[in-house]
């Protein structure tokens, strides 16, 4: 049971982090150079996040539902569970508070921001919720990052599998 968690535990936090950075350096950009800043570009874009923070959240549940089975087994269970939780909860308010406010900003629009003029209150709400949401993706990334390491300091100590550790 203990491989099984781990493998879920690895695997959920994979996805997760691979689809930020597939996300960020493959898909925006391919995707502004195909459409330009057109309305299927935007069309594409908002429909992509939303899937990412559905994925995000799923392999959230994934990650905790692990360390729940992996418990003291896991190294610093506690802080790790707290970075799964952040990530998460960062994930849901970008999805709430950011994204589906963007894409109301962006209908309100005609469905194109970029045929507003800069310093139109619109523009300005839609491209500080941009900026925004580029930071909290950024923030969910490094804390990804930091339960990896946590992961993988795991694999550096000498615990044996009843949940002890051998140290040297």
């Amino acid at each position: 049971m203990t491989a099984a968690a781990r493998i879920l535990r690895l695997l959920a936090l994979a996805v997760w982090l691979g689809a930020i950075v597939f996300f960020g350096a493959v898909v925006a950009p391919t995707a502004a150079r195909t459409f330009g800043t057109t309305e299927q570009f935007a069309d594409f874009i908002g429909a992509s996040i939303l899937r990412l923070h559905s994925i995000g959240l799923w392999c959230g549940i994934a990650i905790l539902v692990a360390l729940r089975l992996l418990g003291t087994r896991a190294y610093r269970m506690p802080v790790q569970a707290g970075l799964a939780l952040l990530m998460m909860v960062l994930t849901f308010v970008s999805n709430r508070a950011i994204i589906l406010p963007m894409e109301h900003d962006r209908q309100l629009a005609g469905g194109t921001i970029s045929i507003l003029l800069p310093g139109s209150p619109l523009r300005e709400d839609f491209d500080a919720r941009h900026a925004w949401s580029t930071r909290v993706e950024g923030t969910i990334l490094l804390a990804g990052l930091g339960l990896s390491v946590l992961i993988g300091a795991e694999g550096s100590l000498n615990g044996r599998d009843d949940g002890t550790r051998e140290t040297s």
